[in-house]
């Protein structure tokens, strides 16, 4: 079986074989697939959301559509709802054992996809990395007993664990997802560049994460007229997949068509783009499988590829060590998770909001 431990990255910056970007040739998914799909909707609790299993379902009809096998080897879907099994509960153990899960056995070529939607928090950063001097973190459902899952271990779970030549997708759709896993890179869509993290997480395989705002913003859980409740981005995403007509979208173009999605739904939030490795984002094609007819053809007929390896060093790097701030209410980065839960006001707030 899996054991579900965590067990922390070396702390010392590692060499290891690289390839400038531009050059090297781009690897060859071998056809492996495997996801990790959960939904919480902390149901009965007073974070009570409504839309995050629909989130996880349809997510995951749009991943078998694009050739993701929906068997217990390759597909593992955890939600809180009552008539589900012990092991199929998001709570902080359950949610440990699935990415040790993902992650077993994970080599070149395989393609591999991870999708949260639920509440998301922060919480101080005592090692003065994060800029914001906070971590984000994934609330799981018995948050109360156990804790959070800090975006240090998401990144020590799935993206250090990654080798070469692999490759996540992800999607978070909650608040304060924007560096939910960490990544170092991220990039600005009107500017068509990357930029570096101050203190940056580097690792040697691909992975990119779509997230449903910036860390200081909140996500919005959405039901209107004839309108199923979800998370914003996840909604945002789907359509925009489903939109791109069988055209071979670049992840540039992919980004705007999320973007798009948002804004015609009247959402503020900016959906965000961060990676492991840079990137030409105007020129790759973005699959979720191994082969893309362009978005939302299914098995298509373009075969995805995996980045190479482009950083010389993996670990954490520190350059600067960086002094807490203060954080107001208003702006962003104090009203975490549990605040809000403590407010009088919290009840009504979580009807709107997706933390």
């Amino acid at each position: 079986g899996v054991h579900g431990h965590y067990s922390s990255p070396p702390l010392a910056l590692q060499s290891v074989p690289s390839t400038p970007i531009g050059s090297g040739m781009p690897m060859r998914p071998n056809g492996r697939h495997k996801c990790l799909i959960i939904g919480i909707n902390y149901t009965g609790s007073r974070a009570q959301l409504r839309g995050c299993i629909n989130d996880a379902k349809n997510m995951q009809g749009l991943l078998r559509r694009n050739g993701y096998p929906d068997d217990g080897s390759h597909m593992l879907l955890l939600t809180d709802e009552r008539n589900r099994g012990r092991e199929y509960q998001p709570n902080k153990e359950m949610i440990t054992k699935a990415f040790a899960w993902l992650m077993k056995d994970v080599r070149k070529g395989d393609v591999l996809f991870f999708h949260f939607s639920g509440h998301g928090g922060q919480q101080r950063d005592t090692t003065g990395m994060e800029v914001d001097g906070y971590n984000e973190t994934l609330i799981p459902v018995d948050y109360d007993r156990k804790g959070q899952i800090s975006d240090d271990v998401l990144w020590g779970s799935l993206v250090y664990r990654l080798p070469e030549g692999a490759r996540i997708t992800a999607l978070m759709d909650m608040c304060h997802s924007g560096t939910g896993l960490d990544l170092p890179y991220d990039y600005n869509v009107d500017t068509r560049s990357w930029t570096e993290d101050i203190n940056p997480a580097h690792s040697a395989g691909d992975v990119v994460l779509f997230s449903g705002c910036e860390d200081a913003q909140t996500s919005a859980d959405v039901a209107g007229a004839g309108r199923q409740a979800g998370g914003a981005m996840t909604q945002a995403f789907m359509g925009a997949y489903n939109t791109c007509n069988n055209d071979a979208a670049t992840y540039h173009e992919f980004l705007t068509a999320v973007k798009k999605e948002l804004r015609k739904k009247k959402f503020s939030q900016r959906p965000q783009l961060t990676s492991s490795q840079r990137f030409d984002a105007k020129s790759r094609v973005f699959a979720l499988g191994y082969a893309s007819g362009g978005c939302g053809g299914g098995g298509g007929s373009i075969p995805s590829v995996i980045e190479p390896n482009h950083n010389p060093k993996i670990g954490r790097m520190k350059r600067q060590n960086i002094r807490r701030q203060r954080h107001g209410l208003g702006g962003g980065g104090g009203n975490n998770f549990f605040g809000m839960m403590a407010g009088a006001a919290g009840a009504a707030l979580f009807a709107d909001a997706l933390f």
